[in-house]
This record gives structure tokens, C-alpha cells and sequence, in this order.
């Protein structure tokens, strides 16, 4: 991009990432010791896309990205979703009045289409080298990151975003089980 345009963005987003920087700041424990620590990921590809992913698109390349040390400890919780439940999920949820905010945020349809019309973790599973894991080459090794899924295809979650007093007992329990499900997926094939 033209330097121009750059400092212009940057002049005016700058505020904003200062308050999203110092409330993540404020949420920092004093160690990480004995903690988890969740890395969220959204990667993918264009709408009909076909696999193996190439470039700098999909879980393949990003993953790739993580240095060492996280590679060695990491595993992989991932929630199944549909492109199109994605998309659908993803009007349903945008607040136009709220564009910052994590939980109500929206993504305009060309990127939908561009880069989130397809992703490659169904295609990395089926040709890890190891069952469970996703194979990840990178700095010159090979790791295994354990997988789990959560099967959100036909979505269980969204009821999840409205206030709690109205959540229904029945739909938490079945999403505390899927995800239960998937993390024992994943700690099963988890070694330190």
C-alpha cells in the first residue's frame, strides 16, 4: 500500500488498538506457569478452493508460522463449522454499532468468500502422518499437533451469545460434551 494510505489507517486505528492492547494487558496473569494459553485461529482459502492449500493460505502455512516452542506443546481444538453456517453465523452476529467488539464483530462477504470460503483442517487431518494429529513441517522438524473436533456444523453455539439467565440447560450440556469430547480427543494423543 501506498505509505500515505498506511499512516492514514494507522492514525486512525491507533486509538482503538491501544484500548483492544491494554485490555488484553490487564488480563495477563502475573506467570503463565501451570497455564494454558488459547491461540484462536480463523485461516482458509477461497470459495472452491482446491486442496492442498497453497501460499500464505490455510491452517498449513499459518501453523508453519508458530515458532518452535509453541509447535512442541501445542494441540489443536477445532470447531467444525460449515463456509456457509460460517457466513450465516457471520451476518447473524455483525452489530454494525459494535465493529470492534469480539463477540458481535463482522467480516465483509468478499473476505468470507476470498479468504474463509473454504479451509484445509479436514484435508490435514486426513493426510497427517499420524492419526489424531495434524502434521506440521516446520524449521526444519516435523511435530504432531493432537486434534479434537467439535462438531458445529449444525450450530449448537450461538444461543450462547444472548444474555445467560436465558440459556437452556439442555443446549449447555450438549455443548459441554462436545467439547469435552474433543478436548479428551486431544489430551489422548497429547505428549509433553
Amino acid at each position: 500500500m501506498d505509505e500515505e494510505v498506511v499512516d492514514e489507517l494507522a492514525e486512525k486505528l491507533e486509538h482503538e488498538a491501544e484500548l483492544i492492547l491494554q485490555g488484553k494487558l490487564k488480563e495477563y496473569p502475573e506467570s503463565f506457569e501451570n497455564k494454558t494459553i488459547v491461540i484462536e485461529a480463523a485461516r482458509g482459502g477461497h470459495d472452491g478452493a482446491q486442496m492442498p492449500l497453497t501460499g500464505a493460505f490455510g491452517y498449513q502455512y499459518s501453523l508453519a508460522q508458530f515458532c518452535p516452542e509453541i509447535l512442541r506443546n501445542a494441540a489443536i481444538l477445532y470447531i467444525w463449522v460449515t463456509p456457509e453456517e460460517s457466513r450465516r453465523k457471520n451476518a447473524d452476529r455483525a452489530n454494525p454499532d459494535d465493529p470492534g467488539s469480539n463477540l458481535f464483530h463482522g467480516v465483509p462477504m468478499p473476505v468470507m468468500l476470498g479468504d474463509y470460503g473454504c479451509d484445509d483442517m479436514a484435508y490435514l487431518r486426513e493426510n497427517s502422518e499420524l492419526e489424531d494429529t495434524v502434521t506440521v513441517k516446520a524449521y526444519g522438524q516435523t511435530y504432531h499437533l493432537p486434534i479434537g473436533v467439535f462438531d458445529n456444523r449444525i450450530d449448537k453455539t450461538s444461543f450462547l451469545r444472548q444474555d445467560k439467565a436465558n440459556w437452556d440447560a439442555e443446549r449447555v450440556a450438549d455443548v459441554t460434551e462436545g467439547i469435552k469430547s474433543a478436548t479428551d480427543a486431544m489430551y489422548k494423543n497429547y505428549k509433553k
